[in-house]
């Protein structure tokens, strides 16, 4: 059984290192270039915001950092609502956390990235959770499917640990788990989006992200610089063209020479 890091989003403080890190020991990704992110349709009712507002902070979320990556190939695109079983509302995201996570099967069959909200405590041991996301569908190095689930738990009278983010930061939230689910795990280096903790004002990608999207999705290059061709003037015999240029800048001023002459 193949088992999956399980990323969970939360505050803590230590570590500090200069390098991205990847959810899986065998650097899984998305086959070709275009990913969709998807929404479950049930509501997520501790959350201020409706299905279709999420849907669209998590579209300006990756246009906003993952979408910019110049040296990377991977776009990812505003998918559709989608319906799906309660499990992704109310079930746990893995089986088993002793050895990564074992994703629960109710949810491994997902193609694409789908959000949904969830109120399971398993997901969420605290307040401090916002959100956990696993790579659950994948085929040899392909990721075929990831899971974005939120935290819908209510802690206080109609409220979840999200409800509390500004806009800019649920935006930032719902990117940094889009980073997940593309096969990025968290960076230690706190001006990247992966930063292990939830960092309020995010503008722009670290280099760490960079790196770490561009070498999960290296954009090709091309093989060369392209070819200098050597022009040449076949009734010269093999002359450069410069050579049949100026014998026709002679032919011109030679006959304006002698029209001016017949005129005069």
């Amino acid at each position: 059984m193949v088992k999956f890091t399980l990323i969970l989003s939360f505050l803590m403080t230590g570590l500090n290192t200069m390098a991205f890190t990847l959810n899986t020991n065998f650097a899984a990704a998305f086959p070709g270039e275009e990913v969709s992110v998807n929404l479950a349709t049930h509501d997520c009712s501790n959350l201020p915001y409706t299905n279709d507002e999420i849907l669209s902070m998590a579209t300006e979320g990756v246009n906003k950092f993952w979408n910019k990556v110049s040296t990377s190939k991977l776009k990812i695109r505003r998918g559709q609502h989608v319906s799906v079983s309660s499990d992704f509302e109310s079930g746990a995201l893995c089986t088993s956390n002793t050895n990564g996570c074992v994703a629960n099967p109710a949810l491994s069959g997902q193609s694409q990235i789908l959000i949904s909200c969830n109120s399971n405590s398993t997901n969420f041991s605290s307040s401090g959770v916002l959100a956990v996301t696993a790579n659950v569908n994948t085929s040899g190095v392909d990721i075929i499917g990831s899971v974005i689930l939120l935290n819908n738990i209510d802690y206080s009278p109609g409220e979840s640990a999200l409800s509390n983010l500004s806009r800019e930061s649920f935006i930032s939230v719902l990117a940094h788990e889009i980073g997940h689910a593309v096969g990025l795990g968290h960076s230690p280096v706190k001006d990247s989006l992966m930063y292990y903790a939830n960092i309020s004002n995010r503008v722009s990608l670290g280099e760490d992200d960079m790196d770490g999207i561009t070498y999960l999705y290296p954009r090709e290059q091309p093989t060369s610089c392209g070819s200098v061709a050597y022009i040449q003037d076949d009734y010269k015999g093999g002359k450069p063209i410069a050579s049949l240029l100026l014998l026709i800048g002679l032919i011109t001023l030679s006959l304006k020479t002698r029209k001016k002459a017949l005129l005069s």
